[in-house]
């Protein structure tokens, strides 16, 4: 068993080490107002690393739960690689750090929202992970709440209505608005529209609820704010009928 231990551990120095020098550099450029190499932004700083810094995250999860057998018998080793997942954690913080640059100067839509839950998702699951690994348990109790903790997060998702959390924040920042964007959101924006003085192009028209088929939480709740507000949605109304 010792020449695979000393393989894991010399996998998290190289590891951890590389891991260190990203994270100077995040601290840098991110925290630390370090000027970006030359002709590149901050937007294309933060596009380029948000998700490969994900990925990354993910596949470290997993090479701790190869090393945890051997952590489990030498505090050496689980000193890296309780180092070793905080990195990544780190890691996973600086990604959603570049994705609120990038949404910052290009906006905010469904990819980049599910992004940042995903993200915040993997940064808790590596939490979990090293909990895990300090109290010696087995990989059924971290499946089992794993499976809990994307439940628990998915399901009060299904109840948000992203449009409306998308259009509103678009719209709070008229200099760099892509109105295609906001009036494609369709109806379920319709109320952060209407009640934006922007006046967008378009009206995406109200949620159409014709039956108990077509009764949706979200839908509902968007019908009933826009009863009452008549006469800004009338405002928004495309004078062609659109």
């Amino acid at each position: 068993g010792w020449p695979c231990a000393g393989s894991v551990a010399r996998g998290l120095v190289v590891f951890n080490t590389i891991l260190g020098v990203q994270t100077v550099m995040d601290v840098a450029y991110l925290w630390g107002g370090a000027a970006l190499p030359e002709g590149m932004t901050a937007a294309e700083y933060a596009h380029r690393g948000a998700y490969p810094l994900l990925v990354t995250a993910l596949l470290a999860g997993a090479f701790a739960l190869a090393a945890r057998p051997f952590a489990a018998e030498d505090r050496q080793l689980r000193g890296l690689l309780f180092l070793w997942l905080a990195q990544n954690v780190a890691l996973v913080l600086s990604a959603l750090m570049r994705l609120e640059l990038y949404v910052d100067a290009f906006g905010l839509t469904y990819l980049r929202v599910h992004a940042a839950i995903w993200m915040m998702l993997v940064a808790a699951g590596l939490g979990l992970t090293a909990w895990q690994v300090w109290q010696g348990l087995p990989n059924r109790w971290l499946l089992l709440r794993s499976v809990a903790l994307a439940a628990g997060t998915l399901y009060p998702c299904c109840f948000v209505n992203f449009a409306a959390v998308i259009a509103r924040e678009n719209l709070s920042r008229p200099e760099r608005l892509d109105a295609v964007y906001v009036c494609a959101l369709g109806p379920l924006a319709a109320a952060e529209i209407a009640a934006d003085d922007v006046r967008l192009p378009c009206w995406p028209g109200r949620p159409r609820i014709d039956g108990w088929r077509d009764w949706g939480f979200r839908d509902w709740r968007v019908s009933r704010y826009l009863d009452r507000m008549p006469v800004a949605e009338g405002a928004h109304e495309d004078p062609r009928g659109g």
